[in-house]
């Protein structure tokens, strides 16, 4: 089917035209001029055309007459023009020319008849025939012998009495219209192909999409705005948004001209977070674009994504918010890892078990530039040398007994563009170590039981609790392999040496916990406070949040005293000093740790009083047996 038709005026042009489209199905030629012209143009659409070409009178028909499809007018040359002045000359001795102003300046008319020493007799007449039919009148009084001009000129002419001689286009003329109209044609499939993309973009996406024009009038709403607002699009669009949408405020935007990002929007009985941006040309505001989503669906596809990375260990959970304390030595640690986050060089962080490094770790990571990739974590001390190697660096199918059949991709591979946290790295094995370094140093790693070398760029983070450099001088860890974990270290302080931060951990603990079992939180008292302060945490933080869990589960008074905490310090260990949590065997207490006989006594009498007697409840809240109880007050 032919997307063109070639409304030819009359033979001659039909012939030229037929030359030029020979052996193209691109374009329909048919004679046709005047009001049939218009007819066929009128169903040009229905039958499937999509550009019109015409001539002349013709073409000023068919434009006027209101049909929207787009036409190119076969244009007429000087050439065309003065061709047709000779064949004039030979019929009549005076020629007289009749079209448009615009037809005329193509040959320069006058300085052409100078040029010939010839006198032509002119007349700028429009389309509309009865201002042709005057023009050949002032023609004749003016003594013309022979008329030039379109077909519809010529034909009044004769009709009057003159000779006349039609001017046709030539060959160059209706090529050009002809490429014209096949340009247009090209054009308007990209235009329509990017139309019906966009058409699907705006219908299918799951965001709710609404444009307006300047006035704040709607011109674009799609289905996810239908559904959520309840309007039809085609009632919609034209409204000014208020109409629709009263709450939106989207054309404020036309005044501020400032764009909003994730903006709490009402759209019907929804709510959804909205983004709107204003669309400037040349320099000013020409409408809005706003698009939102259902803050619930958001909420389900945050739930999945995070629940999937959880499940594979590929988020890091935590950020530099997350380490509470003003110490000293915390803030020094911290300041320092910020620092370290926006480099790739590896980090190794050494503390004590519990001090806090896989916090670190995960912090690093949401601070440098590679947050948005994946952070896997494996502790090198809880698996087996043969699983941690194929945790690792993984493994092709079928490579040892209870392989999986398609493989496994190790952390390594999974880390790709993240980072890889190895948890106690001191514990791994030297066969493991060497293989570790090969990885680094190379930056590929490859699969057990493959030959073949996978390229991974991942950013290491390392932590142990022991002392690497000892190891390495004592030949229990290789010394290159060392070098190249603590290019950046870190010293994670511990819980005894951050001072007050015991009580800002303490006190956020068992905030979380008392709110879990929906109570407001106690008070520490200053003399649980300096139990707190005086001991020693060889657990550290993680011994510190276990206390503050059991306290929230035992103790229901508004304020926690000395006596609260020694009975949750040691729970179940009797031959332990109840008072200030003394530390437990083989780890040295602090001085201000050991407190008298005297003091114990002192406290287990306040909590005798407070429980009215009662010694059962006294030994239940001191974490102690009544046997034990009874011995206390008895020395």
């Amino acid at each position: 089917m032919a997307d063109i038709l070639f409304l030819a005026p009359h033979q001659e042009i039909m012939q030229v035209a037929g030359e030029i489209c020979a052996g193209s199905d691109d374009i329909e030629i048919e004679i046709a001029r005047m009001d049939d012209a218009v007819q066929k143009a009128a169903r040009a659409e229905h039958d499937g055309y999509h550009i019109l070409i015409s001539r002349g009178l013709t073409s000023w028909r068919i434009v006027n007459s209101g049909v929207p499809m787009p036409l190119v007018d076969v244009s007429i040359s000087g050439y065309d023009i003065i061709k047709a002045y000779y064949e004039a000359k030979k019929i009549g001795r005076t020629v007289g020319f009749i079209d448009t102003e615009e037809v005329a300046g193509n040959a320069d008319l006058e300085t052409f008849a100078a040029s010939v020493r010839d006198r032509v007799v002119k007349y700028y007449c429009s389309n509309d025939l009865d201002d042709i039919d005057r023009g050949v009148r002032c023609l004749i009084k003016a003594g013309v012998d022979v008329v030039i001009g379109k077909v519809a000129m010529a034909n009044e002419a004769r009709r009057q009495g003159l000779a006349a001689v039609v001017i046709t286009s030539g060959y160059e003329a209706v090529r050009s219209a002809v490429n014209e109209a096949r340009r247009m044609n090209m054009v308007r499939k990209l235009e329509r192909r990017k139309a019906e993309q966009l058409k699907a973009i705006l219908e299918f996406t799951y965001d709710g999409i609404i444009a307006l024009d300047k006035e704040g009038k709607i011109t674009v709403f799609n289905r996810t705005a239908e559904r959520l607002s309840g309007w039809e699009a085609k009632n919609a669009v034209g409204r000014h948004i208020a109409e629709v949408i009263p709450k939106a405020h989207c054309h404020e935007l036309l005044i501020t001209g400032q764009a909003e990002i994730a903006k709490i929007l009402d759209i019907g009985s929804y709510k959804t977070i909205a983004n709107r941006v204003p669309i400037i040309v040349d320099g000013r505001v020409d409408g809005v674009v706003t698009t939102f989503q259902e803050m619930d669906r958001l909420k389900k596809i945050e739930g999945k994504v995070r629940e999937q990375l959880a499940q594979r260990g590929f988020a890091a959970k935590y950020d530099f918010s997350h380490i509470l304390g003003d110490s000293a030595p915390i803030r020094n640690a911290v300041n320092l890892a910020g620092e370290y986050a926006w480099v790739d060089s590896t980090v190794l962080l050494y503390g004590r078990t519990g001090s806090g490094k896989e916090i670190f770790a995960h912090a690093i990571h949401n601070a440098s530039h590679r947050k948005g990739e994946p952070f896997v974590s494996v502790n090198c001390a809880a698996l087996p040398e043969n699983l941690l190697e194929s945790e690792l660096f993984g493994y092709r199918g079928g490579a040892f007994t209870g392989a999986r059949k398609e493989g496994r991709a190790g952390m390594f591979e999974m880390a790709h563009k993240g980072t890889l946290f190895l948890d106690e790295v001191g514990e791994m094995s030297p066969m493991l170590q060497s293989k570790l370094l090969r990885v680094i140093e190379e930056g590929e790693v490859m699969r057990l039981g493959d030959s073949s070398m996978i390229p991974v760029d991942v950013r290491l983070i390392a932590a142990t609790h022991r002392n690497l450099r000892q190891m390495a001088a004592e030949m229990e860890f290789r010394e290159d392999l060392y070098y190249r974990l603590s290019v950046l270290t870190i010293y994670i302080p511990p819980l005894c040496e951050r001072g007050r931060d015991v009580i800002t951990i303490a006190n956020h603990f068992l905030a979380g916990f008392c709110a879990k079992r929906n109570r407001s939180a106690p008070a520490l008292s200053a003399d649980a406070e300096k139990i707190l302060l005086t001991y020693s945490w060889p657990g550290n933080i993680r011994e510190l949040r276990n206390v503050m869990e059991r306290l929230a589960m035992q103790f229901w008074q508004q304020t926690i005293d000395a006596s609260d905490i020694i009975g949750v310090l040691h729970p179940g260990d009797e031959s332990a000093n109840i008072i200030a949590g003394a530390p437990r065997p083989m780890v040295p207490a602090p001085p201000a740790a050991g407190l008298m006989d005297a003091e114990q006594r002192r406290v287990i009498r306040e909590m005798l009083a407070a429980t009215g007697g009662n010694k059962a409840e006294a030994a239940r809240r001191l974490g102690i047996s009544r046997t034990t109880l009874w011995r206390k007050l008895q020395t």
